[in-house]
């Protein structure tokens, strides 16, 4: 019963999340981008992320986390023999699409994942694994494509083109996204942008691996929020330096603020 419960809140949280009462951060960035323009963008998805970082980041997570971003800084900003950037690049390539792009609710920051996992390349990867421009894997696709409120269009079309389909592709980590954050912020209770945090870690590290992350916290009695566990993944990854899951884990938000930083610099 609790389950199907979960389910149907789910499903009319998918529905109604444009029309719920506004997050802050809507009031913060969520304005129409008038005139539509790169600049535009850019400046809304940094203001995004450094509001959500801004409120989410204290002590000795805040401590770590902009460390770690500036250690993985260059590998972000860093320019061929031509001068191009590989992330502004994708920005760029994406524009055409995103300009018109349903959000569904969501924040823009949700753009930088596309950028940071497959700078906007609708066949990198493999098809057996991580692959499209969300860089999504087989089994992930296959869930979503049985549920009845996605587009038939998604259900229909076989995997490997859904994820290199800029249309399809999205809608499907749309949804994927939604499921994490619906969780976080409507299931375990975090604020706005420590849920965001986390759904975007989840994306990477996968959602299982959070929750058990935050569930060694609780067991310690320390307070569960997105600054504990930041500095919690840092400290494991520390000790285990060997572990490529957990470095991932552990540069994947910092590479989006980097990202972030970077597009507003540039337009």
């Amino acid at each position: 019963m609790l389950l199907v419960r979960f389910v149907l809140l789910l499903c009319l949280s998918l529905v109604s999340v444009a029309h719920a009462e506004q997050p802050a951060w809507h009031k913060v960035a969520y304005q129409p981008t008038n005139g539509k323009s790169l600049s535009a963008l850019a400046h809304k998805q940094h203001t995004l992320f450094a509001f959500f970082l801004d409120n989410a980041l204290r002590g000795k997570g805040r401590k770590d986390f902009l460390a770690v971003s500036k250690q993985v800084k260059n590998n972000i900003t860093w320019r061929n023999g031509q001068g191009n950037n590989i992330y502004s690049d994708a920005f760029r390539r994406s524009w055409p699409f995103v300009r018109s792009l349903d959000l569904k609710g969501m924040p823009d920051s949700i753009l930088l994942l596309a950028y940071l996992e497959s700078q906007w390349h609708g066949h990198k990867g493999r098809t057996a694994g991580d692959y499209g421009y969300w860089q999504l894997v087989p089994e992930v696709i296959q869930e979503i494509q049985q549920l009845d409120y996605v587009p038939a269009k998604i259900r229909t079309t076989d995997i490997d083109s859904v994820r290199a389909d800029a249309r399809l592709s999205t809608e499907v980590a749309q949804v994927h996204l939604h499921r994490y954050h619906f969780y976080f912020a409507n299931v375990a209770g975090f604020s706005e942008s420590d849920a965001w945090l986390l759904t975007f870690t989840a994306f990477n590290w996968g959602a299982g691996n959070v929750k058990r992350l935050i569930a060694e916290l609780q067991a310690e009695g320390i307070e569960a929020n997105y600054a504990n566990f930041y500095q919690r993944l840092y400290a494991t990854h520390r000790k285990n330096p060997g572990d490529r899951s957990l470095r991932a884990a552990v540069e994947y938000v910092p590479n989006l603020w980097n990202i972030a930083q970077l597009l507003k610099s540039e337009y």
